[in-house]
């Protein structure tokens, strides 16, 4: 059977780490050479991003037959699963995401992913060497972008199931709430954040983590032409510091929040 690695465990050494919403994204180098690696499985699903060519994996490329990857590929791992998966060469840096424990069950098997998993991934390398305080809701938007991508289905109907009127409803009056998670609005409307995410994305074309984003940022271009200071505007639109509100908004509008001012008063 192999070795059982706890959640959050791999064969590399740690590089840099961040963590949202139940989610464990590190960066890693792979310490060992492929023949020094054994067989292993993990108590939980997990998605890894090679950053270095030749990673070999039980997953499939359906296009090519190929089990072996350049860096850039998305593979997809489900607990319990039997592999050992490495590089052809020691020292390849690697992205891992760890899910919680309470994810869907979803594919059985190791999978290659592309499309807006590869997009996702990408963007976390970033934010697991740069993620500052106000970025934890971007890691766990992003995160669930990639367990939506593998998930069990979940009320297909093309109806909006009525949870996400409340859903909504919550958005728009807690997303100024500093450190506001998609996971806790899912408990309130009591489905899976996982669900609650493909729902949003099936019926408004989004992320709901976007939906906060925008909430705070609309919120602050309120609060700007009301004289309040810059951190005094942050703050009350829900942003960590006044930095992440720049960030923000210079990402949402493409100006910075005190250029909106001078611009608008």
């Amino acid at each position: 059977m192999g070795r059982q690695l706890l959640r959050g465990q791999f064969m590399g050494t740690l590089n840099r780490s961040v963590s949202a919403g139940g989610f464990e994204v590190d960066l890693r180098v792979a310490t060992l050479p492929p023949e020094a690696v054994e067989e292993h499985s993990h108590d939980v699903a997990h998605f890894i991003l090679p950053l270095a060519d030749g990673y070999r994996s039980l997953a499939r490329d359906p296009l090519t037959g190929r089990t072996v990857f350049a860096a850039g590929s998305v593979i997809y791992n489900p607990p319990g699963v039997v592999h050992r998966d490495c590089f052809d060469v020691a020292g390849g840096l690697f992205l891992s995401v760890s899910v919680p424990a309470d994810m869907p069950g979803g594919l059985d098997h190791p999978t290659l992913l592309r499309g807006a998993a590869e997009t996702a991934m990408r963007q976390l390398v970033g934010l697991s060497l740069n993620a500052q305080e106000g970025d934890r809701l971007l890691v766990e938007d992003l995160s669930l972008t990639l367990t939506g991508a593998v998930a069990d289905g979940h009320d297909s109907s093309r109806h909006a199931p009525d949870w996400l009127a409340t859903a909504v409803e919550m958005v728009a009056d807690l997303s100024t709430i500093q450190g506001l998670e998609i996971r806790q609005i899912a408990a309130e409307v009591a489905v899976h954040p996982v669900y609650l995410a493909r729902a949003w994305r099936r019926h408004f074309g989004q992320s709901p983590g976007t939906a906060i984003r925008h909430r705070r940022a609309d919120q602050a271009a309120v609060q700007l032409t009301r004289g309040l200071s810059l951190a005094d505007v942050a703050a009350t639109a829900g942003y960590a510091d006044q930095s992440h509100m720049t960030r923000e908004y210079v990402h949402i509008f493409g100006l910075t929040p005190g250029s909106f001012r001078a611009s608008v008063t």
